[in-house]
């Protein structure tokens, strides 16, 4: 009979696992619904849109279903573990500010897994295991880099030190090479984050911040100032706009669209832009450059003014909205749909253009369109905004167009404002890294969206024009050149 009452025993707590799993499971994908809001983007099964990868992407979405029911279990298993070994009372203390010198956690990576290419990742994006508890400046070595920010806590990713994460030809984008590369993630309370930041302070070496539209030929550019002697490139890492997302949704969530920063965010801010641009690196680099993520030009344009006025700023590369779109387009094709409403959250932080967008029913279609005609307004409103409150505005533009007519005179004007010296060495080698597919190591090499076409009909047209109106923006193929814009043809 003693086996029989064992049997039972072990099937109730089968079962109560198997429960409590489930709950976990639910609770794990209504959060992962908002944070795919969060990231912009979101997969719709009721799409009639002609993306080419949308099995591809249903099929990375189904094996991403099975890692959050692998988490769940996990999670299960270590809130358990955790509270008997006394590790979590630990945790519970650090995050309220004490025990900073053992403040940052240590996790071992067995496995990722994410929906879209662009998520912001997270914790339950990464299968791992309690390893040990660390200094706040472990996180400084020269290979560990900082993934994502929230008002509760930081996470850098941890590769091997044999990785150099920040080579920009191999990996075209910071936060993709992140998801790869992750041996190990580091954890650590903001509160922690924000002390080490003052701690480091603002960083000593020459900073150059570019703002981007996306599809301008930015990554290029990171390329080519990657392959200068002292110069490091920092190319779109997440970090500020997985910030801005998470305090942006979170005061959305409660229906306002009034969002202005608060204390509290810039305080976050600033101490994120410090420790990704720590002095470790100043070890091999006299100059940073960041190509920020293109989703946060419209906050970086503001908040770096603000907060870090001694960086070089630029705005590089604006494009015209013709070529814009219709590149975007063509690059839509490789992942599922892009969610207007998302786009808002994105993009717009004035009251009134948010009121007014989510207005039009024209919104509803034409979703991967209508979605770049947004962010193209959006950024080329914010940066006209911005040039007409500075008394001297200190971020010049640079147009694609004139890259493509006179790429020697557009390289010239981009060195002498970061008050760079264009020798003929450093010209010879800005050549010989133009002359290569700046994204042939990503899913959006040349070869690949060759084979993509795009078509735009006039009804469509239409409706971008409509919207342009608005922004006080010319109509649709028409020329246009920002303010401030220091290249010429």
């Amino acid at each position: 009979m003693l086996w029989v009452q064992t049997s039972f025993y072990l099937f109730g707590l089968l079962t109560l696992a198997v429960g409590i799993g489930a709950t976990l499971l639910v609770y794990c994908f209504y959060k992962e619904y908002f944070a795919l809001l969060q990231d912009g983007l979101s997969l719709s099964l009721n799409s009639k849109s002609r993306c080419a990868c949308t099995w591809i992407a249903y099929k990375n979405y189904l094996l991403y279903s099975i890692h959050l029911l692998l988490y769940g279990l996990l999670r299960i298993c270590q809130l358990i573990s955790l509270r008997i070994a006394g590790i979590q009372s630990h945790l519970d203390r650090c995050k309220v500010g004490e025990e900073y010198e053992t403040s940052a956690q240590l996790l071992k990576v067995w496995s990722r897994s994410k929906p879209t290419f662009f998520t912001i990742l997270y914790q339950r994006h990464f299968l791992s295991t309690h390893v040990k508890f660390v200094h706040p400046e472990y996180s400084l070595q020269k290979h560990i880099t900082l993934m994502t920010v929230t008002d509760k806590e930081a996470i850098f990713c941890v590769p091997s030190s044999k990785v150099d994460i920040l080579n920009v030809k191999k990996w075209p984008f910071l936060f993709h090479a992140q998801h790869k590369t992750a041996e190990y993630i580091l954890v650590m309370p903001i509160q922690s984050l924000i002390k080490l930041a003052s701690v480091l302070g603002d960083p000593t070496a020459k900073v150059i911040w570019i703002h981007h539209t996306g599809r301008c030929g930015s990554t290029a550019m990171a390329q080519v100032c990657n392959a200068l002697p002292n110069v490091l490139t920092i190319s779109e890492p997440l970090n500020v706009f997985s910030l801005d997302q998470y305090f942006k949704y979170k005061h959305l969530r409660n229906g306002s669209l009034d969002w202005e920063p608060t204390e509290e965010y810039l305080k976050i801010y600033q101490s994120t832009v410090r420790v990704m641009l720590s002095k470790s690196y100043l070890k091999s680099a006299e100059i940073i450059v960041v190509k920020a993520a293109p989703a946060n030009s419209m906050v970086d344009l503001n908040l770096i003014v603000e907060l870090f006025p001694k960086f070089y700023q630029c705005f590089d590369i604006q494009r015209s909205s013709t070529s814009f779109i219709a590149s975007s387009m063509i690059l839509s094709r490789f992942f599922p749909n892009v969610k207007p409403h998302a786009t808002l959250q994105n993009c717009c932080n004035d009251k009134k253009h948010v009121e007014w967008l989510l207005g039009k029913s024209s919104v509803h279609n034409h979703t991967e369109f209508i979605a770049f005609v947004i962010s193209w307004c959006e950024m080329c409103s914010h940066y006209m905004k911005l040039c007409e409150s500075l008394t001297h505005p200190n971020v010049p533009a640079f147009k694609y167009e004139h890259w493509q007519s006179n790429p020697d005179k557009y390289l010239e004007t981009f060195f002498k404002l970061v008050d760079l010296e264009l020798t003929d060495e450093r010209l010879q080698i800005v050549k010989d890294v133009l002359n290569e597919d700046s994204q042939k190591n990503s899913m959006f090499s040349r070869e690949k969206v060759k084979q993509r076409g795009v078509e735009i009909p006039k009804d469509m047209i239409h409706v971008a024009n409509s919207y342009s109106k608005f922004y006080h923006l010319p109509k649709w193929g028409e020329s246009f050149t920002l303010p401030n814009t220091v290249t010429s043809p």
